[in-house]
C-alpha cells in the first residue's frame, strides 16, 4: 500500500498577526485512509506536535474515524468537512468559523464541482 496519495492537500498556514500571537493553522484533505494510503508520510508525521496547533482544518476524504481521533491528538480545535468517501455523515458539507478577524469557509471540492454543474444546468 502507498505511503500517500497524490491528491492528498496539505498545508500550513500561518496568519498575520504580531509574533506573540501566530496563529499555527493545518489545513488538510483528501488523505483516503486506509483505501489509498495506508498513513500520513512519516516525515510529515514526525512533523507534527501536538499543542503546537491551533486549529486544524480538513477538507475531507479522512475516511475512517482513527484518522479524526490522531488530528483531535494534535489539536482539540478540529474543523472538517464530508468528502465523498468519509464514512461518519454527520460531517457537514460546507462550514463557516472565524478566527480572529478572519471569515473562513471549508468545504470538499465535490462541493465546489456539484455546484457549478447545478448553476450551469447540467
Amino acid at each position: 500500500m502507498q505511503q500517500a496519495h497524490q491528491e492528498t492537500v496539505v498545508w500550513f498556514a500561518v496568519f498575520p498577526f504580531p509574533a506573540e500571537s501566530i496563529v499555527l493553522v493545518l489545513a488538510l484533505g483528501d488523505l483516503h485512509i486506509p483505501h489509498r494510503a495506508a498513513d500520513l508520510p512519516p516525515k510529515f508525521k514526525s512533523m507534527l506536535v501536538p499543542g503546537m496547533i491551533q486549529h486544524v482544518f480538513c477538507t475531507g476524504n479522512l475516511c475512517i474515524k482513527e484518522v479524526q481521533d490522531y488530528l483531535k491528538t494534535l489539536c482539540p480545535d478540529l474543523h472538517i468537512t464530508r468528502g465523498e468517501y468519509d464514512e461518519d455523515t454527520r460531517y457537514p458539507e460546507t462550514k463557516t468559523l472565524t478566527i480572529r478577524q478572519f471569515k473562513l469557509g471549508l468545504c470538499h471540492a465535490m462541493a465546489i464541482r456539484y455546484y457549478f454543474l447545478l448553476s450551469a444546468g447540467i
